[in-house]
C-alpha cells in the first residue's frame, strides 16, 4: 500500500486497472435490462485540447452517470462530438494558408473537406484521451459524430419532417451576415458586445419644398446608400422647426436636445402635429443620381422614399424621432418594408463589399468604411451632425467580428407560431436551477423567431433539397435510401463536393440539382436527441428511451443547444426532447475575469491534474458553485480540497494499521452489528445514515453542487471527531473496544467511498483496492457496488445537532488555547460554558464528556452568565464623527450615564439604542461602539455562536505533570515514526532527565509505557547503560530530556 496520497502516480495505475479488468464495461453490463436512464451528451466541439470549462462540464455529467449505474439503472451514456462548422473551417484555412473562403475552390473543395475531416477526427481522439484521464466513464469510443453519413441522414430526416409538417420554407430575407466568415447567422449565433460607434444625423430634402428637410439619425452610416424610406410613429408629436434659413422635421420631445444641444443652433417651432400627418411625404435620396437602382425601385414601388408609419420601431429615447429605413439592412426594416410593399435593396458581396453597381461606394466595406460614407454625405451638404454612441452591437459567435446585414435567399424553420405551446411544455421540464427554465429559457422562447437553417460554407451537412432551375420544382430528401431510389447512385461520402454530383430527373425533362448550401451547425447538435440513438435508421432504442431523461450544459446553451434540441423535436415530432436539465455557469479566474490567453489567466485541466490529480479537479469544481452561477477558479480553494483528500486517504491507512495490529483480515458485519454502541458511535452512524439520505435526495434532484459538501462533512467528522474521541479506546481499550472502533471506522469509510465514488472515482478506487487486499473483500471495484441504503432508525437528528453545538464549543476552546499559547496536551482545570439557550445548555450537560476529551479539560460547567465579568463600552470615534458631527460630545456624555448592560441589551434586542440630544432622536448602532469585557483571573474568555466559554488557566502540579507526560509520549511516538516502526512493534524505552521531571512523571510511568508500546521502560537522571539505535534530544518548557529506544525483536 502506498503510504502517502500521490494522485499523479496512482491515478494512471487506476486507469490501467479499469482498462485491464473492463470495470466500466462490467458496471454497464450488470444493469442490462433494468430500468433505463437516457442521458444525452451535449457534444463538445472538436477544437483540440479540453479546456477547464469542458472538464467541469464532463465531471458533472460523469457524477450523475456513475450514481445512476450504482442505483441499478441501465444507463445510456453515449458521448458525442460536434465536428462541422466554422471553427474547423477557420482552423484548417489557417493551417493551409488560405486567407478567405474564395480561395477554397482554387485549393480544391474535396481536398479542403478531407483536411477538415482529418482535423476533426484527430482532435476527437485527443479529447477522448483527455476525458478518460479525468475519469469520464462514457461511450467515448462509440461517440456519435456529426460527420458520419448516418448522422447526417438523421438531419435529413428532420428537414423532411419539417417539410411534411409545413414548417420548412425558402425565402429572401435580410439576415445577419458575417463578412469575415462569408455566411448568414441565426439569432442564436450572435454575441452582443458594448462598443462605441459613430452616429450621424442626416437631412433628406423633401420633394417640391425648398429648404425643408427630414432629419434622420443612424448608427450605421453604411446603410444610408440602401435607404428606401423614413419611419415615424403616428402617435408621437412632431414639429416643423425653423433653423436659420431651413425647416427641419423632428420629434417635438427631441427638438431641443438635437438642435440646441447637438447641433448648437437656435430654432423656433412653426407647426406641431401628430406623426400620422406625415404619412406619404416624399423625399429625395442623397445618392439617387449615383445609384441608378434607386430610381428604378421608385418607379416600381410607390412607397419608396416616402414617410411610412411604425409604432413598433420608432420612439423618442434618442435621435430625431424619424428613423431611416433600409429593408435590405435589418430584420425590423425588412418587416416594415414588407408590410408597405417596399423590397429589400442591398448590393454587398459575401465579404461585405459594395459591388460594381454601387457607384461612388464601389469597393467600400460595410461598417469598416463608415467614415468614407459619412464624408460622401458631408460633400452633399446633408450631414447635420456627428456624435459617438455607446451601444450593444451584434458580433459573430465564432470570429468575434461585427456583423452586417445582407438580403439573401435562405431556408427557414417556421417556429414562431409554436412558441406559446413550447412555453407551456417547458413548465413540465425540470430545470436546475429553477430560474434557468422559468426565466431564462422562457424569455428566450417568448421571443422565438423563424430559424434560418442554411449557411454558405463547405464543411457541414449538405442541405437535402434538389431543385430544377427550369421549372423550379424541388424535392426534399429524408434518407439515403430515398436519394438512392430517385438518383440511382450516391457517393460513399455525403459531404460536398461529392453530393453535388448527384442529379435527380425532373418531371419537366430537365434535372434537379442540389441547392449548394449546408445546414447550420446547430442543426447537427439539435438533432442529437434521436441521432444519438441511431434513429431513424434504427427504431428499437428510440422507442425504448426517447425522450432524454437528463441533459447538462452551460448557461450559454439557453439560446444554443437547449433551444435547438427543443425546436428540432417540436418540428419533427411536436414534443420535447428532454425531461430534466442542469445548467452550470461559466468559468472565470479568481478575480472573476473571463479566462483568456491574452490575460495570462488561462488554465488547462492538465496543469491541475499534473500537480494535484483529476480527483482534486473534479471534487473542487463539482461543488465549486451553485447551478447557473459562474465559478471563479481559485487555486487556494482547490488546495483545501486536495488537503481534504489527504485526510480521507489517511482514514483508510488508519483502518489498515488497526487491522494489522489486531491481526484481522476479515470483518464479519453481522457479529459487529450486535455490539453496543457508545455515544461516539451512535453519532457517527447517525451522521452516516443522514448523509446517505441527503446525498441520495440531492442526486435525484440534480442538486449536484451540494453533494460534495455533505460527503466531505461526513469523512471530516469521522477523522476530526470520532477518531479523536476514540483514541484511548483504540490504543489502550479492551480487545472488543478496539474491534468496535475498527468496525465503525471501516463501515463508515466503506459507505463513504461508495458515496464519494461518483465525485472522486480515482481515490475511492485506490483506497478500496487497498482495503480489499487487506480484508479479502469480494467485490472487484468500488464502482461495481450498489448505492448505499440508509436506516431511518439510526438517524438521531437531535444528537447530530447537539454534536454540532459541541463541535463549535470545542473549536472555540481550541482557538482560545492557541491564543493563550497553551497546547492541547496541557490539561485545563475547568471550562465554563455561559449560555442562556436551554437546548445548548442541555447539549453541553449531556455531552460534557466529549468536550473534556476534545479540549483536555478536567471539568465542564454550564452557567447562564459568568459572574464578575464587567462590560465596558467606548465610543468608536471613526464611526460616530462622520454620522453625528458636533453632536458627538453630548452623545458620549449620555453613554457614560447609561449602564453598558442597558445599552447593549437594547442593541441586541432592538438593533439600536435610542435617546434624544437637543430634541433630536439619536440611534446608536453596534458599530458606533467599542465593546470591552473584563474577565476575572484566572479565566480567559472566548465566544461561540450562542454564548461564551471560559478557560481556567490555573496550572496545578498534577496538571503540569500530566502535560509533561503527554508531551513525552508525543515525542516518543514521533521518534517511533522516524524510526519507521509499525504500531504493533514493541520497544525498549529509556528516558534521561533531571530528578524534578523524573519525580513529576513518576505517577505516569505505566500510562507512558502502555501508550507508546514499550515492553521495557526506565526513566533516570543517569546515562543509559547500553547504546540505543534511535536517540532524540528534547526540550519542553525549559525542561530538557533525552529519549533512547530500540525495537524489540520477537
Amino acid at each position: 500500500m502506498t503510504q502517502s496520497y500521490e494522485p499523479t502516480k496512482l491515478e494512471p495505475e487506476v486507469l490501467d486497472f479499469w482498462k485491464k479488468h473492463n470495470i466500466y464495461e462490467k458496471a454497464k453490463e450488470k444493469n442490462k435490462g433494468k430500468n433505463k436512464f437516457y442521458f444525452l451528451d451535449g457534444p463538445p466541439y472538436t477544437s483540440g485540447k479540453v479546456h477547464l470549462g469542458t472538464a467541469w462540464n464532463k465531471a458533472l455529467k460523469d457524477s450523475v452517470l456513475r450514481y445512476k449505474r450504482m442505483q441499478g439503472f441501465d444507463v445510456w451514456d453515449r458521448a458525442g462530438y460536434d465536428m462541422h462548422g466554422m471553427p474547423t473551417e477557420q482552423a484548417v484555412e489557417k493551417k493551409l494558408g488560405l486567407k478567405h473562403k474564395d480561395e477554397i475552390p482554387v485549393y480544391g473543395i474535396a481536398n479542403f473537406v478531407n483536411a477538415c475531416r482529418e482535423f476533426a477526427i484527430t482532435n476527437m481522439l485527443s479529447m477522448n484521451e483527455d476525458f478518460k484521464r479525468i475519469g469520464i466513464w462514457m461511450g467515448l469510443d462509440n461517440a456519435y459524430q456529426s460527420i458520419q453519413n448516418t448522422y447526417m441522414e438523421g438531419e435529413w430526416w428532420l428537414i423532411k419532417k419539417a417539410y411534411e409538417n409545413g414548417r420548412l420554407y425558402g425565402a429572401e430575407k435580410t439576415m445577419h451576415w458575417c463578412a469575415t466568415c462569408s455566411t448568414s447567422l441565426a439569432k442564436h449565433e450572435l454575441e452582443y458586445e458594448n462598443i462605441t460607434d459613430p452616429s450621424i444625423f442626416v437631412k433628406f430634402p423633401i420633394k417640391n419644398k425648398e429648404n425643408e428637410f427630414l432629419i434622420i439619425w443612424t448608427t450605421t452610416p453604411w446603410t444610408i446608400p440602401f435607404n428606401l424610406g423614413v419611419m415615424v410613429n403616428p402617435e408621437i408629436d412632431y414639429v416643423k422647426a425653423k433653423v436659420e434659413n431651413e425647416v427641419w422635421f423632428v420629434a417635438k420631445e427631441l427638438a431641443s436636445s438635437l438642435i440646441s444641444g447637438v447641433v448648437e443652433k437656435q430654432f423656433s417651432i412653426l407647426e406641431e402635429f401628430k406623426g400620422d400627418k406625415l404619412i406619404g411625404i416624399e423625399y429625395a435620396h442623397p445618392f439617387e443620381d449615383e445609384l441608378p437602382q434607386l430610381k428604378e425601385l421608385k418607379k416600381k414601388y410607390a412607397k419608396v422614399h416616402t414617410i411610412i408609419l411604425s409604432k413598433e420601431y420608432v420612439d423618442i429615447s434618442a435621435g430625431s424621432g424619424l428613423v431611416h429605413m433600409a429593408p435590405g439592412c435589418g430584420p425590423e426594416d425588412y418587416e416594415v418594408g414588407h408590410k408597405n410593399g417596399i423590397p429589400p435593396f442591398n448590393t454587398l458581396s459575401e465579404r461585405g463589399v459594395f459591388d460594381d453597381t454601387s457607384g461612388a461606394f464601389k469597393g467600400m466595406i460595410a461598417k469598416k468604411d463608415d467614415k468614407k460614407i459619412t464624408d460622401e454625405i458631408r460633400k452633399k451638404g446633408l450631414l447635420v451632425a456627428e456624435t459617438k454612441i455607446e451601444h450593444d452591437y451584434a458580433h459573430c459567435w465564432r470570429c468575434k467580428n461585427s456583423v452586417i446585414f445582407r438580403t439573401t435567399n435562405q431556408w427557414f424553420f417556421k417556429i414562431e407560431d409554436l412558441k406559446d405551446r413550447m412555453r407551456e411544455l417547458n413548465k413540465d421540464i425540470k430545470w436546475v436551477p429553477d430560474f434557468a427554465g422559468s426565466r431564462n429559457f422562457d424569455n428566450w422562447l417568448a421571443n422565438l423567431r423563424d430559424n434560418g437553417i442554411t449557411r454558405q460554407r463547405y464543411w457541414g451537412t449538405p442541405l437535402p433539397i434538389w431543385k430544377c432551375k427550369k421549372c423550379n420544382d424541388f424535392v426534399v430528401i429524408g434518407s439515403i435510401d430515398e436519394l438512392k431510389e430517385l438518383a440511382g447512385t450516391i457517393p460513399e461520402d455525403l459531404h460536398k463536393p461529392w453530393i453535388d454530383e448527384v442529379k435527380i430527373k425532373c418531371k419537366c425533362g430537365d434535372v434537379k440539382e442540389r441547392i449548394p448550401d449546408i445546414l447550420d451547425v446547430w442543426i447537427d447538435a439539435g438533432s442529437a436527441s434521436w441521432n444519438c440513438l441511431d434513429f431513424p435508421r434504427k427504431k428499437d432504442l428510440f422507442e425504448g428511451l426517447y425522450p432524454a431523461d437528463f441533459i447538462l450544459e452551460g448557461i450559454d446553451q439557453i439560446r444554443g443547444w437547449f433551444n435547438l434540441l427543443f425546436v428540432a423535436s417540436m418540428i419533427a415530432m411536436n414534443r420535447p426532447s428532454f425531461k430534466a436539465v442542469y445548467m452550470h455557469g461559466f468559468i472565470n479566474d479568481a478575480q472573476g475575469r473571463k479566462m483568456s490567453k491574452s490575460l495570462g489567466n488561462y488554465i488547462l485541466p492538465q496543469e491541475v491534474i499534473m500537480d494535484y490529480g483529476a480527483d482534486t479537479l473534479r471534487y473542487y469544481m463539482i461543488g465549486g458553485t451553485s447551478p447557473g452561477i459562474d465559478i471563479n477558479y481559485n487555486f487556494e480553494d482547490m488546495k483545501v480540497k486536495h488537503k481534504n483528500l489527504n485526510v480521507l486517504w489517511n482514514l483508510h491507512k488508519y483502518a489498515i494499521e488497526m487491522c494489522k495490529e489486531l491481526k484481522i483480515n476479515f470483518i464479519d458485519f453481522e457479529v459487529y452489528d450486535k455490539f453496543e454502541l457508545d455515544i461516539e458511535e451512535q453519532h457517527i452512524f447517525s451522521k452516516l445514515n443522514s448523509t446517505i439520505k441527503k446525498v441520495t435526495e440531492l442526486f435525484d434532484e440534480y442538486k449536484l453542487n451540494e453533494i460534495p459538501w455533505h460527503i466531505e462533512e461526513l469523512f471530516l467528522e469521522l477523522s476530526r471527531t470520532y477518531i479523536q474521541l476514540t483514541r484511548d479506546k483504540a490504543s489502550i481499550g479492551s480487545e472488543d473496544d478496539k474491534k468496535l472502533v475498527l468496525y465503525t471506522v471501516f463501515k463508515i469509510l466503506l459507505k463513504t467511498l461508495k458515496l464519494f465514488a461518483p465525485i472522486a472515482p480515482f481515490i475511492t478506487e485506490m483506497m478500496y483496492q487497498n482495503l480489499r487486499h487487506e480484508l479479502k473483500l469480494k467485490e472487484e471495484s468500488i464502482h461495481l457496488y450498489k448505492w448505499p441504503s440508509y436506516k431511518e432508525g439510526l438517524i438521531d437528528k437531535e444528537l447530530e445537532i447537539n454534536m454540532q453545538t459541541i463541535s463549535e464549543i470545542v473549536q472555540s476552546a481550541l482557538a482560545l488555547r492557541e491564543r493563550i499559547h497553551l497546547g492541547v496536551r496541557w490539561p485545563l482545570k475547568e471550562i465554563i460554558v455561559a449560555v442562556k439557550d436551554s437546548n445548548v445548555a442541555n447539549a453541553v450537560k449531556k455531552l460534557k464528556k466529549i468536550i473534556k476529551k476534545q479540549v483536555n479539560a478536567k471539568e465542564v460547567k454550564v452557567v447562564e452568565s459568568m459572574p464578575n465579568v464587567k462590560v465596558k463600552i467606548k465610543a468608536n470615534y471613526t464611526k460616530l464623527g462622520p454620522d453625528f458631527g458636533d453632536k458627538v460630545p453630548k452623545i458620549i456624555a449620555q453613554l457614560t450615564i447609561d449602564s453598558p448592560e442597558t445599552v447593549m441589551k437594547h442593541i441586541q434586542e432592538e438593533g439600536s439604542y435610542s435617546f434624544k440630544v437637543n430634541g433630536e432622536m439619536i440611534k446608536i448602532m453596534k458599530e458606533h461602539l467599542i465593546l470591552a469585557r473584563e474577565v476575572p483571573l484566572p479565566y480567559e474568555e472566548g465566544t461561540f455562536k450562542q454564548g461564551f466559554i471560559y478557560l481556567n488557566k490555573e496550572m496545578t502540579d498534577d496538571l503540569e505533570a500530566e502535560g509533561f507526560a503527554r508531551e513525552v509520549m508525543r515525542r516518543v511516538q514521533a521518534l517511533r515514526k522516524k524510526a519507521g516502526l509499525q504500531k504493533s512493534d514493541e520497544i525498549s524505552l529509556f528516558i534521561k532527565t533531571d530528578d524534578e521531571l523524573k519525580e513529576m512523571l513518576k505517577e505516569w510511568n505505566l500510562v507512558i509505557k502502555e501508550k507508546v508500546g514499550a515492553s521495557q521502560f526506565r526513566i533516570s537522571e543517569l546515562e543509559p547503560s547500553k547504546k540505543h539505535v534511535f536517540v532524540s534530544k528534547e526540550n519542553v518548557k525549559g525542561k530538557e530530556f533525552e529519549i533512547y529506544l530500540d525495537r524489540l525483536m520477537e
